[in-house]
Order: structure tokens, then sequence, then C-alpha cells
């Protein structure tokens, strides 16, 4: 669900209340939410763009509004067994988000269809496990002209949710711990049954502005809602896109919100 701004716009009244009602409302769903100076077991523990792995990305006249069939070989000399594999795409301005989950093909390779909805450069962060932990790799592509595509980021049914979302702590610091706290609502009442996504409630990407960084992240706890909280580290300043997924009654939606992350004062 892209609410982004209806969360942009009662996101400062939410923060001015967040220290007295979050405890309150944590220790009733038991939810941990971590020092910010805890930072350790909170960090994103990845490999990016290790240089023993070979990833290859191919596509033929990918054109803005058209669906396109991306190809991608991933090798390592070690020939680790991959696992998990997923495929993150945004556009040069963190306006488009997918999520998509990759095939394989008979040839080996895996395989994912993408609709550029318009031109310009795009992201994609292929991100999968192997037995020595998360590998992260990055490629850029470059969709060419074509028929842009308006079609609404919502999808039918988002508006029977309303999502409240609270910071901890209020004003972020880069290398340290932020909890992303989300409330959600299905026409009114508290939802409480989230189903679950590769055994998670809710599953979070996130980009810096200059899309040097990014962050795969989980929750610690799934309880199935009605409260989700996602702790992450961001390790640079600056603005960042948040983009969190949960499924409810077989449908995936978006919820999308911009953090402000300031360096800390020395």
């Amino acid at each position: 669900m892209k609410i982004k701004i209806f969360l942009l716009t009662i996101l400062p009244l939410l923060l001015m209340s967040a220290s007295s009602h979050a405890q309150s409302d944590v220790k009733k769903e038991k939810l941990i939410i971590p020092d910010t100076h805890n930072e350790k077991p909170y960090i994103w523990k990845v490999k990016r763009n290790p240089k023993d792995y070979e990833f290859t990305l191919q596509y033929e006249n990918a054109a803005a509004g058209a669906e396109t069939v991306f190809s991608m070989d991933i090798r390592s000399k070690s020939q680790t067994k991959i696992e998990g594999l997923h495929v993150f795409i945004t556009d040069k301005n963190l306006h488009i988000y997918r999520h998509l989950r990759p095939i394989m093909s008979g040839d080996g390779k895996y395989t994912f269809a993408f609709k550029p909805p318009q031109e310009g450069k795009y992201r994609v962060e292929a991100v999968f496990k192997t037995q020595d932990g998360w590998i992260n790799i990055s490629r850029d592509i470059k969709i060419k002209g074509g028929k842009k595509v308006s079609e609404s980021e919502t999808i039918a049914g988002d508006e029977d949710y309303s999502i409240s979302v609270r910071l901890i702590p209020k004003k972020v610091y880069s290398e340290h711990v932020v909890t992303v706290l989300y409330e959600i609502k299905y026409k009114g009442t508290l939802l409480k049954e989230l189903e679950k996504m590769d055994g998670f409630d809710m599953q979070v990407a996130v980009w810096d502005e200059d899309l040097e960084e990014f962050i795969y992240a989980t929750p610690k706890q799934n309880p199935g809602g009605p409260e989700v909280a996602v702790s992450i580290v961001p390790m640079t300043a600056g603005k960042h896109a948040v983009f969190a997924e949960f499924k409810h009654k077989g449908i995936v939606r978006k919820i999308e919100l911009v953090v402000n992350v300031y360096e800390e004062p020395r």
C-alpha cells in the first residue's frame, strides 16, 4: 500500500507522543524495542558486491510501459548454494518500488518480469543467503523511452487499511538503531491476522537518497500484528526511503515513508 502522503502528514504528530505511548503499547504487545546504542545485533551483516561472485543481468528492448523478462546468472568460485533470492528495484528518485522473487529457469539462470512505468535509470538489488551469510549484488539498468505508464501504485482495497508509524527514537542518527513501529488497522479495527511472508510479518527495504546504501530487514518478533517493530541501523546520514510490505487476505500491500538520518554530534 503506497500511502506516502498520509504517512508524512501524520508522522510529526505521532512522533510528538511516541515516547509516552510507545512504551505502554510495546509492553502490552510484548515487543522488544532495542536501545538506540545497541546497534551490533541489528546491523545487517551482508557482503556487498563480493569479488568472488560473477553476476550477469540480461534483458532485451526494455522500454517504459512494456513488461520485460530479465535473466540473472549468479556464480561463485566456491559454487555456494543460493537460498532465498530476492530482487528489489527502485528508480533514481526512490519513487518506484518493486520486490520480486526470481524463479530458476531450465538453463540454471534466474528470471523475473518487470514492467518499468517510466524511462530512466533503475537500481536492481539482488539479495540472497548462502552458508556464509547474506550477499547483496547491485546493478543499474537503463530503461529507454516508451509508453509511460500512469497506473497507480495502489491496489484495490488499500483504502480499507490505515497505518500509524512511530520512530524510536524520534531523531535518527547514523550507526545507531532506529525502530520503525507500525500499527495496522483494517476497516478501523486493529489487525491481528497478518500472514507470514517467508516466516515474517513484514519485509522492509531501505535505500539512502544517493543509492549508496541498501538494507533488507525483517522483524525480530512476529506476533501477527497489530504492531510490527522493525529495527535497522542506517550507516549513512541523509534521507532514506523505507519501503515495507505486509500480507493480509492473500494480498501483499506496501507502505512507504521517508526518514531523515543525522550524523551524531561529536
